[in-house]
């Protein structure tokens, strides 16, 4: 089977092709999360999704070791995901730094509010009471895979004079948090749809103008000159 994301992000086809490992992995992930989405981490069992899968319970336990496995590594998937997507816009060879944080802030919301990442966070959360190894897998893996390039990439900006601030995490934090506001929450909560890529978009520019007001370097004032004495 081949599952593929389309309007419908868990859409499941046959296809008769080999595949690689890799392939394979991918497969089995995306089913994974289409089965997490209908049924949340409870409900979610390796038996459905290896018969959706058309593989065994043993492959699932032989690739993933067990159901916490299987979702720490649906984790690990979306990390990099989402390192594919936003390293990229990092790395890309322009002077003007707003240019560069307009186009970060729009994959960032992409990729944080789109529905894999509302299945994976919902899941991650309802299991956090009981058994937070979920959650803090998330927490490390969602972070750790963007955020020290981003500090690396505003701390280059210091050194070229056009940021200034004292910590790097402060400015990651205040981008994010611009970029991304209470729209995680909501999508989560189920009461905003993905925003539509206009919306997307001028979030990002608005983002990245309050993120310059806050952090860019400033002129310094040129010491003011007393005119001559006459005579």
């Amino acid at each position: 089977m081949l599952v593929v994301e389309g309007s419908n992000p868990y859409v499941v086809e046959k296809s008769g092709s080999r595949r690689s490992s890799v392939e394979r992995r991918e497969e089995l992930l995306k089913v994974a999360l289409s089965v997490l989405a209908e049924r949340g981490y409870r409900g979610a069992s390796m038996r459905e999704i290896a018969e959706r899968a058309q593989a065994s319970k043993e492959t699932l336990y032989a690739w993933f070791g067990d159901k916490r496995g299987l979702f720490e590594e649906l984790v690990r998937w979306q990390a990099e995901r989402v390192d594919a997507a936003l390293a990229p816009s990092l790395e890309r060879d322009v002077e003007d730094p707003s240019e560069v944080l307009r186009d970060f802030a729009v994959e960032l919301q992409r990729l944080l509010l789109g529905d894999r990442a509302v299945v994976i966070n919902r899941a991650a959360i309802s299991e956090a009471p009981t058994d937070p190894t979920f959650a803090k897998a998330l927490a490390v893996q969602g972070r750790g895979s963007i955020v020290p390039k981003l500090e690396r990439y505003l701390e280059e900006q210091r050194e070229r004079g056009l940021l200034e601030f004292e910590g790097a995490g402060t400015a990651v934090d205040a981008l994010i948090g611009l970029a991304i506001g209470d729209q995680q929450v909501r999508r989560l909560l189920g009461v905003l749809p993905m925003p539509e890529p206009e919306r997307i978009e001028a979030r990002a520019e608005w983002a990245v103008g309050e993120f310059l007001t806050l952090f860019a370097r400033r002129a310094q004032p040129q010491e003011s000159r007393r005119a001559p004495a006459d005579g």
